[in-house]
């Protein structure tokens, strides 16, 4: 989280890709389902007798029934990647029970029955949390095709302040885990005081991240790709380092794209979780309180995805 999802979100976008996942995803980027999948995936969640029953029904009815089973379908594969049947961004999870039966029916079905063309947006790939189906299918295939977004985390723990005091395009959303802590950070007296307090309670949203993710940044099959990189000269970045990283992008995902046109619009002020969107912004933020603490408390994961510290 706070890495610079909406960077990847936009990039992907922009080679073709709808969006479905953990991340402020409005309805016209999310996966649009042909024929051929719809029938696919009701049968899947809900067996041959019942897809057929509710095809005798109209297409109206099939067409809701079969929305109906990709939501529960995607909410298990959640589950499966590892993540709790919640929504970081407020959404509503409707439909309970059927996402309890996608999750029993469709347990050994691999990920490549899911949607095709599209890109899933998660937080995070704890190895100890995904299914194993899920990893013995990718080390066999090598699909889907990960791409492994990080930052400097000083700039994550201040942009995660940022977001959770309320201070980005549309807040935080109602997730409760984010309502606690925004009372937390809102009762502190000054941004120094909610600094270090992020920095010292290791259930602050995002802590550990690094270290948990620290296998996919040395799996050769990830394409690990930084904020620093992706933001470009708009967040004081470099062009030719934004320009590269879109390249090797486009080269993994096996894409037909330019990548100097792809490139221009990645950077959106306007995006969701934005609130500056610039490198190294804990320099002006940190007071010596705060960097000694940081530095004792990151030394680690500074060092691990070669930060300066």
């Amino acid at each position: 989280m706070k890495s610079g999802t909406h960077l990847v979100q936009e990039l992907m976008l922009a080679l073709g890709y709808k969006i479905y996942g953990q991340s402020r995803i409005p309805q016209e980027i999310r996966p649009v389902l042909g024929d051929e999948t719809r029938d696919r995936i009701v049968r899947m969640v809900h067996g041959d007798q019942a897809a057929d029953a509710l095809k005798g029904q109209g297409e109206e009815a099939f067409r809701v029934g079969a929305d109906q089973a990709w939501e529960a379908l995607g909410w298990a594969w959640q589950q499966r990647l590892g993540m709790p049947l919640v929504n970081r961004y407020g959404a509503q999870l409707t439909h309970t029970e059927a996402v309890d039966q996608a999750l029993r029916r469709t347990s050994d079905t691999p990920f490549s029955w899911t949607p095709e063309n599209t890109c899933w947006i998660v937080p995070e790939l704890d190895i100890k949390k995904v299914d194993g189906k899920f990893i013995e299918e990718w080390s066999r295939t090598g699909e889907p095709r990960i791409l492994f977004m990080y930052r400097d985390p000083r700039d994550m723990v201040l942009s995660m302040v940022n977001f959770l005091l309320g201070r980005t395009a549309q807040g935080f959303g109602n997730f409760s885990e984010f309502q606690v802590f925004n009372n937390i950070l809102a009762a502190k007296g000054s941004l120094e005081e909610r600094l270090l307090y992020a920095l010292s309670d290791p259930a602050f949203p995002g802590s550990g991240d690094h270290e948990r993710m620290l296998w996919l940044l040395n799996h050769p099959k990830v394409c690990n790709i930084s904020f620093e990189e992706m933001v470009g000269p708009q967040g004081g970045g470099s062009a030719d380092a934004q320009l590269d990283v879109v390249r090797r992008v486009i080269e993994f995902v096996g894409a037909d794209a330019d990548p100097e046109k792809t490139a221009d619009g990645i950077f959106r002020r306007d995006s969701f979780s934005f609130f500056k969107g610039q490198i190294g912004s804990w320099r002006e933020a940190f007071t010596p309180r705060v960097e000694q603490l940081a530095h004792e408390r990151l030394a680690k994961a500074l060092e691990l995805y070669g930060y300066p510290a």
